[in-house]
């Protein structure tokens, strides 16, 4: 399914340092004869449902690209009379992809890198913007980006919420007591924590850092597509504000930013308080890779603990994929968000085995 894109950029709270904020809106490219019929008019009485969609870690907003084409391809193949997706909305972390680039002066004043929260805030921008094109909100957040989802939802009545529903992708949520143990015990987020501090970020060329991230954990193991948008995207051209002389390409994300994603853990706690309220208030989803590379099994199940006040009205297991299930098996995970998707809104029609 071929798809449209439009780039948006905005201006965030200037309490959060007035960061611009980067999105991308993505619909379905339908031929015109077509068109009038998959986009349903505002008073239809059916479901138009606009995404929102937040990345993990040393990522960026088009990674959801493949995912995106399979989902609308789902639909295009076995429509819905009940819900229509209509547009979905990916959003850059002000300090990563085209986001990083533009806020790259700013982001100077952050030396440990934004908070969750900040990125958080910058969300109700785009709710409060008029761009919204759907009567419903689904929220749909991956690793760090469910935290952030999560976040987004502070200051607002758990009857007056911005989204119909939500979906976590391995969400990575520690509790306190789990993240205490992490720090004495050592697990693969503080691992990653410290690879970032002394990663290699800066290539002569393009073709040079391609090459090295095709050799090596976890680019190698990803969908062709989500490996060359990852290297179309996260690259930017020297030099930077980081490095003034040299030459040749870094990543957006600077080092500092990185490890701030990975280390603000009071966002974390955070989220799983709010996580509570949103689970007795809207419907909420988890979304696993079939692999435990990355997050704990403990972390998981507390992610989605009833015990303590956060059940999910469904969990979903990605085959042929871990934690980085968008980049791995974007087909799989487009096929478990349509059954969300259809779970929520779609009523009783038959659901496609595969694409």
């Amino acid at each position: 399914m071929a798809l449209e894109t439009k780039e948006f950029t905005l201006t965030g709270l200037p309490e959060d340092g007035g960061l611009a904020l980067s999105f991308l809106r993505v619909t379905p490219k339908l031929p015109d004869s077509e068109d009038d019929a998959a986009t349903p008019p505002s008073g239809s009485g059916i479901r138009r449902l606009s995404l929102i969609l937040l990345h993990c870690v040393n990522s960026h907003k088009e990674t959801w690209l493949p995912t995106l084409e399979h989902l609308f391809e789902i639909q295009h193949k076995v429509p819905n009379h009940r819900f229509t997706v209509v547009e979905a909305w990916c959003m850059d972390a002000p300090s990563h992809g085209r986001a990083g680039v533009l806020n790259e002066a700013k982001l100077r004043n952050y030396p440990n890198g934004i908070t969750g929260s900040q990125w958080a805030r910058g969300i109700p921008v785009l709710l409060n913007s008029g761009l919204i094109g759907g009567n419903s909100v689904v929220g749909i957040g991956h690793s760090a980006g469910a935290c952030i989802l999560i976040q987004s939802t502070s200051g607002y009545a758990l009857n007056r919420l911005p989204y119909s529903s939500i979906i976590l992708m391995e969400p990575p949520m520690m509790t306190r007591e789990i993240y205490a143990k992490a720090v004495n015990e050592g697990t693969a987020l503080l691992r990653a924590i410290e690879l970032a501090r002394t990663r290699k970020d800066v290539w002569a060329t393009r073709e040079e850092a391609r090459a090295w991230h095709a050799k090596r954990h976890p680019w190698r193991r990803w969908d062709p597509r989500a490996f060359d948008l990852h290297i179309k995207h996260t690259l930017c051209d020297l030099p930077t504000v980081t490095y003034p002389d040299k030459k040749g390409v870094t990543l957006c994300v600077t080092r500092a930013s990185e490890v701030g994603g990975y280390s603000h853990f009071e966002d974390a706690f955070e989220a799983l308080e709010l996580l509570k309220g949103l689970c007795r208030s809207l419907p909420v989803h988890a979304v696993f890779g079939e692999f435990l590379d990355t997050i704990a099994a403990e972390t998981q199940e507390a992610n989605v603990s009833e015990s303590e006040g956060r059940p999910m009205k469904s969990i979903v297991k990605v085959a042929k994929a871990g934690h980085l299930l968008v980049q791995e098996n974007p087909s799989a995970a487009a096929l478990a968000l349509w059954g969300l998707l259809h779970e929520d809104y779609g009523g009783s029609a038959q659901l496609p085995a595969r694409l």
